[in-house]
């Protein structure tokens, strides 16, 4: 069952701000290895997500129902952060959570899509032969 707007709001900005001081916390230990690196990029890429949810979840509870994030401000924005959030711990991680957050982002949209995608009406008309 989903939560309400205003629920998953302070949900995701809740889980977004521990997901970066456990990023914080446990720095040295992901900038150590490469595997690590690549999954501090993964956190990246989830801080980014839930920003994107508290973005949309805010918006909609400020403006109306059926606001949606568009490209340029926010989805950018919340990139911007996640990635800067990533620099933060190694600048691996960067570029991993680009690449992340772009696949994240693909599925996202394609998944909303697929849900609230209007239904097309499918009319049938009387075919006209020709002579």
């Amino acid at each position: 069952m989903a939560l309400p707007t205003s629920v998953s709001c302070m949900v995701s900005v809740t889980l977004a701000v521990i997901l970066f001081a456990v990023q914080q916390i446990f720095r040295q230990q992901i900038a150590s290895t490469e595997y690590m690196t690549i999954a501090g990029g993964f956190l990246g890429s989830i801080i980014f997500i839930l920003l994107l949810t508290f973005v949309s979840n805010l918006e909609q509870l400020m403006f109306f129902k059926g606001y949606q994030a568009r490209l340029i401000p926010e989805v950018l924005a919340c990139l911007f952060a996640a990635m800067f959030a990533s620099g933060l711990v190694h600048r691996v991680c960067v570029t991993t959570c680009f690449i992340f957050s772009g696949v994240a982002l693909y599925y996202i949209n394609r998944l909303s899509g697929v849900k609230y995608a209007p239904v097309p009406i499918v009319t049938s008309g009387g075919s006209k032969k020709r002579k």
